[in-house]
């Protein structure tokens, strides 16, 4: 067992779950940014400006987050585990 008295499995799993609620919020901050972003009014259907800038918000967002995910994995997280996006 570690200093804090979980077993290491525990720790792993709780690591991970943490790490999913921070996506998570990322997701549904970046998805509120994007709407208020991109959406006037909203009506039955998308315009083709909305349509392109909800588009190119959420490709800007996807290669954010890769580049975070990729050096949160070369970096194991750091120190402080991952902090917010």
């Amino acid at each position: 067992m570690s200093a804090d008295g979980l077993p290491p499995e525990l720790q792993a799993a709780l690591q991970e779950e943490t790490q999913r609620a921070q996506i998570q919020q990322t997701i549904a901050r970046v998805t509120e940014v994007c709407w208020e972003k991109c959406i006037g009014n909203p009506g039955r259907s998308f315009s083709s400006r909305e349509e392109t800038c909800l588009s190119d918000c959420s490709k800007r967002y996807m290669e954010s987050l890769m580049l975070i995910m990729q050096r949160l994995n070369q970096g194991g997280g750091g120190a402080g585990g991952g902090g917010s996006f």
